[in-house]
């Protein structure tokens, strides 16, 4: 197992140098990539429906000050600038996010197996089970609760392919949390546990490949 673990662990920080070592990531391109096309419009015409109500023209940030309520080139470009710092904390969370995600498989498998329950090892398993849930947050509002690009392109690419991903994984993990919660109430809490297991699984392998996404361009 730990052999396994070892492997992973390679995997991740491969990943984690990739996006520090390039000057300009998967992501990072998307804030600029078509912006030239785009000058007389300073807010795209498709948001996201956060960005529309936080970012937009009449946005929520406009009303109560943190954005200039006057859009021009200067503070859109401003802007742009807080979706780059957005991002990066985005993928910096996101990977540390996905190693609490591999030590939590580990902890859980041991929990799992016959004479190994003990209180210490279910409170550790809970522990980085709410470590997890707080980084899966924080990932999600730094890339819903950007300032949105100049330009959102239509065309499939890894970065559509990536926010397909999310939705896979976003409902992995709100099934995780709830049929995590179940087991003790339940009936069968074998049964329980079999589908909250592989819940898990499977938002950890729609997670993983959501960030191999961003290192490969098609």
């Amino acid at each position: 197992m730990f052999k396994y673990f070892f492997y992973t662990v390679l995997l991740v920080a491969s990943l984690a140098s990739h996006a520090q070592n390039t000057t300009a990531d998967s992501l990072l391109l998307a804030l600029t990539s078509d912006e030239s096309s785009a000058k007389e419009s300073l807010l795209p015409n498709r948001m996201l429906i956060t960005q529309r109500m936080l970012w937009g023209e009449h946005g929520l940030y406009r009303k109560v000050g943190i954005a200039p309520k006057v859009l021009t080139s200067e503070t859109r470009e401003h802007e742009l600038k807080i979706r780059r710092t957005m991002f990066r904390i985005h993928q910096a969370v996101g990977l540390a996010t996905a190693a609490g995600m591999l030590a939590q498989g580990i902890v859980g498998s041991r929990l799992y197996k016959p004479g190994n329950y003990k209180d210490k090892l279910k409170n550790t398993h809970e522990g980085i089970g709410t470590g997890i849930n707080i980084g899966y947050i924080t990932t999600a509002l730094m890339s819903f609760a950007a300032p949105p690009p100049m330009v959102n392109r239509k065309k499939f690419d890894n970065i559509k392919l990536h926010k397909i991903l999310s939705y896979v994984h976003l409902s992995g993990m709100i099934a995780t949390n709830v049929l995590g919660q179940q087991i003790n109430g339940s009936s069968n809490p074998a049964k329980m546990k079999k589908w909250h297991r592989t819940a898990a699984f499977a938002t950890f392998g729609t997670y993983t490949a959501a960030i191999a996404t961003i290192k490969f361009e098609f």
